[in-house]
């Protein structure tokens, strides 16, 4: 999107014809043949029209400013924003007419521009980014991102321990991949030692399946990983042989 829209910028200031009025590809002519059949016909005859230089710097202008500010990631969203309006607008113009409507690419980049305007920029990969990390004030500007915090053993008090090593993340958030082998390691674990029999190896899977792959929290994990190991010994117990 961006890299269109300073093509687009770059190729009206360099086009001779768009603000020459005695060429065909004046500005001011194309503005009134968009104007047939637009919605918006009686402001592009009355206000556009009759300032067509102006306008057409100002749309050259702002195509190039809108390209350069999303590379860059800055004031992406108000860039995004901008560029929406405008996309906006020459659909209700320039190809309001085409038919099918799908033939005309400004509704396609009206729907590009919303999902960048509601996204925002990359927080590591944009000036928004350092911006917003540096000012309480400018946080709207970019997503915060979520930094895990340092490892940590977890101790298991138990007569035999099963020692899986764990990491804290803030609460709430999602395993990550390396944790996510050393949870499966934990329930292999449990498994060889407490499980013999079939039908308790399959509930196990089920409640590995639950903290995998539907994005149990660190903490809850350990949880029941804990809960697991509790009960898993209760029975191997129970079971003994008086």
């Amino acid at each position: 999107m961006g890299v269109t829209f300073i093509y687009a910028g770059v190729q009206h200031l360099t086009d001779p014809a768009y603000f020459d009025p005695s060429k065909p590809g004046y500005i001011g002519h194309l503005v009134s043949g968009y104007a047939v059949g637009s919605p918006i016909r009686g402001f592009l005859l009355g206000v556009v029209a009759p300032n067509a230089v102006a306008f057409g710097y100002l749309v050259a202008v702002g195509e190039s400013l809108v390209g350069i500010a999303i590379l860059l990631g800055f004031l992406f969203r108000v860039a995004a924003f901008a560029g929406l309006l405008l996309n906006f607008t020459f659909f209700l113009s320039a190809t309001w007419n085409a038919f099918p409507f799908y033939f005309g690419s400004d509704i396609v980049f009206v729907m590009c521009w919303v999902t960048l305007l509601l996204a925002g920029p990359q927080a590591g990969l944009s000036i928004d980014g350092v911006l917003a990390t540096r000012s309480r004030a400018l946080e709207w500007m970019a997503p915060r991102t979520v930094h895990p915090a340092a490892p940590i053993e977890l101790a298991q008090k138990s007569e035999k321990p099963i020692g899986a090593t764990l990491v804290a993340i803030p609460e709430r958030t999602k395993l990550y991949p390396r944790q996510v082998a050393e949870v499966n390691r934990s329930f292999d674990r449990i498994k060889e030692q407490f499980i013999s029999h079939e039908e308790t190896q399959t509930i196990l899977e089920f409640v590995r399946a639950f903290v995998l792959s539907l994005g149990v929290d660190r903490n809850d994990a350990a949880k029941i990983l804990q809960g697991l190991e509790n009960i898993m010994r209760r029975n191997a117990f129970e079971e003994r042989p008086k």
